[in-house]
Parts: C-alpha cells; sequence; structure tokens
C-alpha cells in the first residue's frame, strides 16, 4: 500500500498543491484555499500470478476541496481547473502502478466552507514492483 500512496502523491504534487493528505484531512485550516486527501476506500484484491502483469487491484479517491468564496458560493472556476489537472494525471503509470478510469462526482459542501469534488479510478499494482 505504501508504493500505490507514495505514486499517488507523487502525482498529485506535480499539479502543485501545497495540501496533500492521506486518508483524512486534519482540520481545516482558515488559510487554506484547496487541498487534496488521497484515499483507498476499498478492499485490494490479488491477482494470481501468471495472468497478467499486474499483482493487486483495487480502487482510490481524490476528494479535492476548493475553499468557497466569501459569500460563501462555490469558486466553480478555481475548482473547474483543480479537477481538470488532476484529470489531465490520467493515466498514472510509474515503476509501481498505474491508476485510469477516472469518474467525477460532484459532493457538494462539506460544512467547512469547502466544495468537495471526488475523482474515482481503478488502481493496479505493477507484478515487479515490490522489492524484497
Amino acid at each position: 500500500m505504501y508504493n500505490i500512496f507514495n505514486s499517488l502523491v507523487s502525482a498529485a504534487k506535480t499539479i502543485g498543491l501545497a495540501n496533500i493528505y492521506l486518508s483524512n484531512r486534519p482540520k481545516v485550516a482558515k488559510e487554506m484555499s484547496e487541498f487534496v486527501v488521497i484515499d483507498l476506500p476499498t478492499e485490494q484484491y490479488r491477482a494470481v500470478k501468471g495472468n497478467d502483469d499486474f499483482i493487486v487491484r483495487t480502487e482510490g479517491v481524490f476528494y479535492i476541496g476548493v475553499k468557497a468564496k466569501s459569500d460563501n458560493t462555490p469558486n466553480i472556476g478555481k475548482q473547474t481547473d483543480l479537477v481538470q489537472k488532476f484529470m489531465d494525471l490520467f493515466p498514472i503509470e510509474d515503476d509501481f502502478i498505474v491508476a485510469s478510469g477516472p469518474s467525477i462526482l460532484m459532493r457538494g459542501d462539506d460544512k467547512a466552507g469547502f466544495q468537495i469534488t471526488t475523482i474515482s479510478f481503478n488502481i493496479r499494482t505493477k507484478i515487479n514492483s515490490y522489492k524484497l
């Protein structure tokens, strides 16, 4: 699981986002204007070696938060731009994983002044990606 998170964090960092969290975000800081939470909310399925080039299949989620405007209305332009930057990352591929098949869901207000958009995607780990 470390390799999966590491690969996804590395991809998210290419966007230039400063606030990247794993699984849960801490209490929202007032000065924060955007963030992403990277989560692996589903089971991981181990493939039988030899069936293909991947050993574990699972799903991942980017929870993307953008601070609402001062009048508490969604900042649609900023949210759309940030979500598009994440969508442009796909497929995410490195020496450890391939993440593909993203789908977007607008979640709305998180009761802390942020609008949340989720991007769900499939993850496959490469068979020789784990070093002994």
